[in-house]
């Protein structure tokens, strides 16, 4: 049994560089505050990125940070090892997790933070006795993006929770998880992400991934600002979601997407608000340029990401983002050949013309105005909101299954939950109640009443035999005193025939009928039960009491 969801969280938080340094001082720090006094310590190995307990550092270039915490003790059968990446340190002065955020989790053409990761892992499990380990992982942020991406990969993680976590991009899955890049061959006939709409590849990817899926789950705060981006062909794998804090409040906007257009019209063409730029299409019906401008800005700003991202890697990028802060043209002049040209080849005049017009567009005001009313839910993102929030005294999280295959939420109601758990046992104690009656009548209840019935019948004949005249006239039969031929008397066969075997057949039919029935709810039950052990998983007494 490993270390519960909310001491996971506070763990996950020591990977922060403005928090405590994560050792065994620390470590022990957190277990206590969660009345956890029962770890030998000396059954703990910390390793970490930065080069302790494995050969030499990782990450130094693309800014990867992660540990990995063993709890190992072979007598009491614990072998547990919990990864933990950190999130994006925004500095600077060393801008490399920006940069990947920019360039492997939005434009998904830098693989070297989740390469690092990899490393990591393999570093880490030379070190330790990996028969029968049991794998946690967990990850705040942009560390949430790279241990769901490494768990998709690797497959052989127990237990991994995203913590207000950045999507999975598809591209950069494409390229590091060969089976998956068969998988696409065959299904879409090319690995040429571009020729596939990303609908198709993403529902491809969750089908794909729906075992792995099943032991990945996002907690987040509902309003948190990255959640709401719709980043291209990224996606959240996963079998549950959980939200923390208010659940009125707004979703954060969405960036990457213009105004929302108006009812029954395309994307393009809506009727214009107050203010904008609008051309008229006869009909009534105007385009709303300032909408097309807004949506050709964010492909040119995509597609600058993307081309730089393609030509530089993670560590040349940072140099250059350190020059521009002190000779922003210098930096630019440093800018590759080969980026110039593609960015002249593949864009063009198009963002120059765009970002001008963003100076008047009425949809970058709006968006603008969106964020800044919003500015005070950049704080949900952060991982101390997060805690704040889960250890709240009589805090139940609303939990939302993911459809497999598609990703839809599904709202999980506990209460309803738990009453349809009831319902369904109510139902089947009363079918056992009924079973037992049917065995009852089947077995004693059919006997006693044709042994009753017989008893009667051979009472009236013994009566009819000694009034064989009134057994006639009920009969209708009347003879005279005069008539030449008259019965003397009247016998009967003692013996009775068995009950017939048709009436016993439609009893047990109805008996095997229940059975079925029986059987079924049975294993509904335990089904049941057994998704809701794991719905409630971060819930242990209530999980306990589903038996």
């Amino acid at each position: 049994m490993g270390f519960e969801d909310n001491t996971r969280n506070a763990i996950t938080a020591l990977q922060y560089e403005s928090g405590e340094p994560l050792d065994i001082d620390s470590l022990k720090k957190v277990l206590d505050s969660y009345n956890i006094t029962d770890i030998n310590y000396n059954d703990i190995t910390i390793y970490k990125s930065s080069g302790e307990n494995i050969d030499s550092p990782i990450g130094n270039e693309s800014g990867f940070d992660g540990a990995a915490i063993h709890h190992y003790n072979e007598e009491k059968g614990i072998n547990d090892v919990y990864y933990i990446f950190r999130g994006t340190e925004v500095d600077l002065d060393a801008p490399e997790d920006v940069v990947y955020d920019a360039f492997g989790v939005v434009a998904g053409v830098s693989d070297k933070q989740i390469d690092d990761a990899l490393d990591f892992i393999e570093e880490v499990e030379t070190n330790i006795n990996t028969n029968g380990v049991k794998r946690y992982g967990d990850g705040h942020s942009l560390g949430g993006h790279l241990i769901v991406s490494v768990a998709l990969i690797e497959r052989n993680f127990d237990d991994v929770r995203g913590l207000n976590d950045a999507p999975v991009n598809l591209k950069q899955l494409t390229r590091l998880d060969e089976y998956f890049k068969d998988h696409v061959m065959q299904n879409m006939g090319t690995t040429n992400i571009s020729d596939i709409p990303e609908e198709e590849l993403v529902l491809l990817a969750r089908d794909f991934y729906a075992a792995e899926a099943n032991a990945i789950s996002h907690t987040r705060v509902k309003g948190e600002p990255l959640y709401a981006q719709s980043i291209p062909y990224t996606f959240y794998p996963g079998a549950s979601i959980h939200y923390l804090g208010d659940m009125e409040t707004p979703e954060f906007p969405d960036v990457l997407t213009p105004r929302t257009p108006w009812p029954g019209l395309t994307e393009v063409f809506s009727r214009p608000p107050m203010f904008g730029t609008f051309v008229s299409l006869g009909l009534g019906i105007n385009a709303d340029l300032d909408r097309v401008a807004y949506n050709a800005n964010i492909n040119h700003l995509l597609q600058f990401i993307t081309i730089i991202g393609e030509e530089m890697t993670v560590a040349e990028l940072s140099e250059l983002i350190g020059k521009a802060k002190d000779n922003p043209w210098a930096a630019l002049s440093d800018m590759p050949e080969s980026v110039n040209e593609r960015l002249k080849e593949e864009v063009g005049l198009g963002h120059i013309v765009g970002g001008l017009w963003a100076l008047k567009n009425t949809a970058v005001y709006e968006k603008v105005l969106a964020v800044i009313n919003a500015k005070e839910q950049f704080d949900l993102h952060s991982i101390g909101t997060l805690i704040e929030l889960y250890d709240q005294p009589g805090h139940q999280p609303v939990t939302y299954r993911l459809e497999p295959g598609t990703g839809t939420h599904i709202l999980v109601d506990e209460d309803s939950l738990v009453n349809a758990l009831q319902a369904m046992e109510g139902a089947l104690e009363q079918k056992r109640e009924a079973l037992g009656l049917l065995y009852h009548y089947r077995n004693m209840e059919l006997h006693e009443r044709i042994f009753e019935q017989r008893e009667r019948v051979e009472g009236m004949m013994s009566n009819k035999e000694a009034n064989w005249r009134a057994f006639l006239q009920e009969a209708g039969h009347t003879y005279s005193k005069d008539a030449i031929r008259k019965p003397t008397g009247v016998t009967f066969r003692k013996e009775f025939d068995p009950v017939p075997s048709s009436a016993v057949e439609q009893i047990d039919g109805i008996i095997e009928m229940y059975e079925l029935d029986m059987r079924e709810l049975e294993q509904l039950v335990l089904d049941y039960k057994e998704n809701l052990r794991g719905l409630f998983a971060a819930d242990e007494a209530l999980a306990q009491s589903i038996k």
